[in-house]
Parts: C-alpha cells; sequence; structure tokens
C-alpha cells in the first residue's frame, strides 16, 4: 500500500535518455515526492548528485536505467558510491543481464527493475527501500543514542548485574572503581560479599527476600572497598530479562563527596573528548571537501588552458582583421561623406512628400466622414420608407381579406348569379 505522507517527505533522483519515458514517469513521481530531480544520462546524473551532495541537500533515491549514452548507470553508480555509500539505488533496464546485476549488487543496488516499467510497481519499491532506510537510520540514532545513555551511566552511574542466585554476572567501570578490584575479583562472586560487614545480616537477608518477592528494591546500601573502608550507594534494584532467564540489576549513584567529585571531573573530560571527536570529525569533513574541489579544479584546469590557447589565437587573428578593416576604412572616409550628403538631400526631399502626402490624407479622412454621415442619413431614410411600404403591404393584406370575405358572402347568396 502507498503511503503518501512517507513519499512526500523523501527527494528523489531519476535518470533516464528516453526523453518521453523520463517525462511520463516524472508527471507520476512529482504528485507523490516532495522533490524530483532529473537527468537525461548518466554523466549529468552524477553532476545532479554532485551538486546536491556538495550543496547538504540530501537525496532519499536514486532511480536510473542502465543503459545511457556518455556514462552508463552502472558507470554513474560507481562515481556515487564515493560521495554516498549508503543512499538507495534502483536500475530500470530492457533487458536482463547478469553481468549488469552482479556489478549492481556488488555497488549495494537496492532493486533491478525490467522495462516496460509498472508504475505502481516502481512507487511500491522506492517505498520500500526508502522505509527501510528510513527504519535503518532510526535504528542507527536510537542505538547511538542508547550508546550515549549507557556510556553517560557507565561514567556518571554504578552499575552491576545478578542472576536468580544473586551471583554477580557485570560490573560496570565506575563500580569497580569504587571497590578498587579488578572485575575477576567481583564477577561471579555473591551480591552479599559485597556488602560492608558491619551491615547485620538480617538486614542484607530482608534485601534478598524483597528482590525476590517484589522484584525491586530502593534504599542506600553500604558496601566495602577492597581494603575495607566503607562507601554508600542509593540503589534500585529491579529484575530484567537475561537472555531468556530471570536476572537483576542494581543501578545506583555513590554518596561520598569525593566521589561525586571524582563523577563530575569525568563528566567534565567526557564533554571535552566529545568536543575534541566533534572538531576532529568536522575538520575531516571539511578535509573531503576540499579534496572533492580540488580534484575537480584539476580536471577543470586543462580544460581552462585549452581554451585559452584558442582564444589567445582568435584574438590574433582579430586583430590582423581589425587592422585590415583601419586600412580600409581610411580609403572609405571620402566616400562615405558623399554618400552621406547624398542621402541627406535625399532625406529633406522625402520630408517633403511626407509632409504632402499627410495634407492628402487629412482631406481624404474629411471627405470620409462627410460620406459616412451621408450614408447614415440615406439609411435612416431607407428605413423610414421601409415602414410606410410595411404600412401599406399591411393595409393591402387587410383589403384582400375583406374582399375574400365578400365574395364568399356573395356565393351563399345567389350562386347562379355567381356563375353569370
Amino acid at each position: 500500500m502507498i503511503n503518501k505522507d512517507f513519499l512526500k517527505k523523501l527527494t528523489i533522483l531519476y535518470v533516464e535518455d528516453e526523453d518521453l519515458a523520463r517525462e511520463k514517469l516524472a508527471k507520476t513521481l512529482n504528485r507523490l515526492f516532495k522533490t524530483v530531480y532529473l537527468a537525461p544520462n548518466g554523466m549529468e546524473g552524477y553532476i545532479q548528485f554532485q551538486k546536491l551532495h556538495l550543496a547538504k541537500t540530501p537525496v532519499d533515491l536514486v532511480l536510473s536505467d542502465i543503459n545511457m549514452p556518455k556514462m552508463s548507470g552502472i558507470e554513474m553508480l560507481e562515481q556515487i558510491r564515493q560521495l554516498d555509500e549508503e543512499v538507495p539505488f534502483i536500475f530500470t533496464t530492457a533487458r536482463s543481464e547478469s553481468e549488469n546485476l552482479l556489478k549492481a549488487i556488488e555497488l549495494k543496488a537496492n532493486h533491478y527493475i525490467l522495462k516496460p516499467i509498472d508504475t505502481e510497481d516502481v512507487i511500491l519499491k522506492s517505498q520500500e527501500v526508502c522505509q527501510k532506510k528510513y527504519y535503518e537510520k532510526m535504528l542507527s540514532i536510537k542505538n547511538q543514542e542508547l550508546e550515549q545513555y549507557l556510556d553517560a551511566i557507565d561514567n556518571i552511574a554504578v552499575v552491576l548485574k545478578f542472576d536468580e542466585e544473586i551471583n554477580i554476572t557485570f560490573i560496570n567501570s565506575a563500580f569497580l572503581l569504587s571497590f578498587q578490584k579488578d572485575e575477576k575479583e567481583i564477577i561471579n562472586y555473591n551480591f552479599q560479599e559485597l556488602i560492608h560487614k558491619d551491615t547485620s545480616r538480617e538486614v542484607i537477608e530482608d534485601v534478598i527476600k524483597q528482590i525476590k518477592e517484589k522484584s525491586k528494591w530502593e534504599g542506600e546500601l553500604k558496601f566495602a572497598d577492597s581494603k575495607g573502608l566503607p562507601f554508600y550507594v542509593t540503589c534500585n534494584i529491579f529484575e530484567i530479562d537475561e537472555n531468556h532467564n530471570k536476572a537483576f540489576i542494581c543501578i545506583g549513584f555513590l554518596s561520598t563527596k569525593e566521589n561525586l567529585e571524582k563523577r563530575e571531573f569525568k563528566k567534565k573530560v567526557i564533554k571535552n573528548i566529545q568536543e575534541q571527536r566533534e572538531l576532529i570529525a568536522n575538520l575531516k569533513k571539511q578535509q573531503e571537501q576540499l579534496k572533492l574541489k580540488i580534484s575537480k579544479y584539476e580536471n577543470i584546469v586543462p580544460l581552462l588552458r585549452s581554451e585559452l590557447d584558442t582564444e589567445k589565437k582568435k584574438s590574433q587573428a582579430k586583430l590582423q582583421q581589425i587592422k585590415h578593416y583601419e586600412n580600409e576604412k581610411l580609403g572609405l572616409d571620402e566616400k562615405q561623406e558623399s554618400i552621406l550628403k547624398m542621402k541627406n538631400k535625399q532625406l529633406e526631399e522625402y520630408k517633403d512628400v511626407m509632409i504632402k502626402v499627410k495634407k492628402e490624407k487629412d482631406l481624404l479622412v474629411e471627405k470620409i466622414h462627410t460620406l459616412e454621415k451621408e450614408v447614415l442619413a440615406k439609411k435612416v431614410d431607407i428605413e423610414k420608407k421601409q415602414e410606410t411600404i410595411d404600412v401599406k403591404m399591411k393595409r393591402i393584406e387587410d383589403l384582400n381579406d375583406v374582399i375574400k370575405f365578400r365574395e364568399a358572402q356573395i356565393k351563399e347568396l345567389d350562386p347562379k348569379a355567381l356563375l353569370d
């Protein structure tokens, strides 16, 4: 089923060398997608993608024919993969070629559609590919967020896990630092052995009982480090599913002033490291952009030099031609002056003729106006006479009706007389 709301968020690049096929499918794509960029061959498609990439305008999908002039779809995909390794790609082609198919798979193309194109199939496959990419991206973002949360927890909170038998299966670095022990000294040991010896056995058993019965426990516990020195942790213990087995996790915060200061120091160090990483990432990105620009300019420079040499040759030829024209001009100046005087004289004569023509035209216009008035008067007179004729014709028709009526009466009174 086509998800129009989802498609309206996507930008697509459609590359097809057949004008009619490209325009026909583009009409449908424009109705469904947010933005549709078109290209008539692989070279134009790559240039269009490169411009959008440099402008940081994301392309969500590339839909392209394989067999095209200037640069094939496979060659275009190879170039695009150097800029973007993940952008979804769907090929359309009039024939199935195993070599092209294998190369497309190698370049991480997502689908391969045979012509003639079924528009609905193209839309559904495009939606499927983009949704998969979208969900992968969202999953990646969530995983990154989860890793950040875990890193934050690992550096700020103390965490340990234990199984149903209260044996420890995991402990984070912050907790290990508080115990001043190695991981191997704690893993698989019983949780109760970490609690300070001053804590009564009844209290420990009550905590364990609540954890098992209620699947959670909240409160402050007193632990002992490797030297037997106490430290306090505000704990939140609850049940989790560990590989389909019942287990528990303890997340807590150290209560001592010293550990709080250590925690704040670590947060500042982590923040500093993150800022440095972001700075390095930005510098790398700028470096890649500069490399791309340098590569682009290196390709353009030979062409510009060739054009410059051509323009120099053209300029020299034009200079020689100009000198030739200047020499000819010196000899033509006198002729031009004579011709100019003659033309001025003809122009004056032409002006006089035009004045006469204008006067004659004005007279003709006046005559036309007069004739128009006379014609209008004649029309009015004719209309009046026509009205008089119509009245008289009406009277004649009425008299004919009377005569017919009288004749009918006479026939009824004396038919013989009518015969005589």
